[in-house]
């Protein structure tokens, strides 16, 4: 299946976190890109064009958060998945100006994880049907 051959960006600042989602996420085969900040995202953006996902945390060291980064996300991959996992118990997906799935720390890796695989089959599913349409 595409989603085990997908390239997920993971920015979490909170060192034993990331590498606990990067160990998940590489268990369920996908290819994962790791920034602790907003910044080094981006440049993990603009060299690998193949990333299909985010898993973002908003509140993150250097200036910008990871609302900036969905949005950016949203303007240069807008097809690929994004997930939000925060600490803030104010956010919600409501109020983002940006389609994505917010999940509460701590979560559930296994919902992260299935929501992830959820999100770019159906892009996916999206994309093809838009090529086969053209």
């Amino acid at each position: 299946m595409a989603v085990s051959q997908s390239t997920i960006l993971v920015v979490e600042d909170e060192p034993l976190l990331r590498l606990i989602l990067i160990e998940a996420l590489q268990d369920e085969g996908y290819r994962v890109l790791a920034a602790s900040n907003v910044l080094e995202a981006i440049g993990y953006i603009a060299r690998h064009a193949e990333i299909d996902g985010l898993v973002t945390d908003i509140d993150l060291p250097g200036g910008l958060s990871g609302l900036d980064l969905l949005e950016l996300l949203g303007n240069c991959r807008p097809n690929a998945a994004r997930i939000v996992v925060s600490g803030r118990s104010d956010l919600q997906e409501a109020t983002l100006s940006v389609t994505c799935r917010v999940f509460a720390k701590p979560y559930n890796l296994d919902e992260v994880i299935t929501e992830l695989d959820n999100q770019i089959v159906t892009k996916s599913a999206v994309l093809s049907t838009r090529r086969m349409r053209s």
